[in-house]
């Protein structure tokens, strides 16, 4: 059995970079849903954890890591 994580603060950002369907080609989630999510029609809150976690992967894979340095 496959595990995954959600996490709804990467998802909230992928929804925000990237388009509806290049989310719905590249995570098979239908596109009708991404658009409802990212109008914010639909709360990502509620999104059922299957798409949660195909979204936080495919925003692994592609979201650039944010470097933060302390400088005193």
């Amino acid at each position: 059995m496959n595990k995954g994580i959600a996490d709804i603060a990467k998802i909230q950002q992928i929804l925000e970079q990237s388009t509806a369907k290049e989310l719905s080609t590249n995570t098979g989630i239908s596109l009708s849903n991404i658009k409802k999510w990212k109008s914010g029609e639909r709360s990502i809150e509620r999104m059922n954890l299957t798409d949660a976690i195909k979204l936080t992967d495919y925003a692994n894979r592609n979201l650039s890591a944010e470097i933060v340095t302390w400088r005193e």
